[in-house]
C-alpha cells in the first residue's frame, strides 16, 4: 500500500518487516521522513489502508494520518 498526495509532495506507505510487524512511512518532499511502528502485528490491514487513504487526502497529510489511525484504534509508536 502506497499513496502520494494530490500535489505529489507527500507519501504514505505501509511495509512489512521481517519480524512480521508493520510500519507506516510518511515522507515529504521537504526531506521529512517518519516511521511509525504498528504495535499489533495482527492489525487489520484493511483498516490501515483506509487510514492511509484518508490521511493522504487530508489537507495536512501527517495530521490526517494520525487522526485516521486513532479513529480506527490502530495503536502505533512514535519514533524516538
Amino acid at each position: 500500500m502506497a499513496y502520494h498526495s494530490e500535489n505529489g509532495q507527500e507519501f504514505l506507505g505501509l511495509r512489512s518487516r521481517s519480524n512480521g510487524c508493520h510500519q507506516v512511512i510518511y515522507d515529504s518532499a521537504l526531506g521529512q521522513r517518519i516511521l511509525f511502528d504498528i504495535k499489533d502485528p495482527k492489525a487489520n490491514l484493511r483498516a490501515i489502508d483506509e487510514a492511509l487513504r484518508e490521511g493522504v487526502e487530508s489537507r495536512n497529510v501527517l495530521a490526517g494520518l494520525l487522526k485516521a489511525l486513532n479513529r480506527r484504534n490502530i495503536d502505533f509508536e512514535y519514533p524516538s
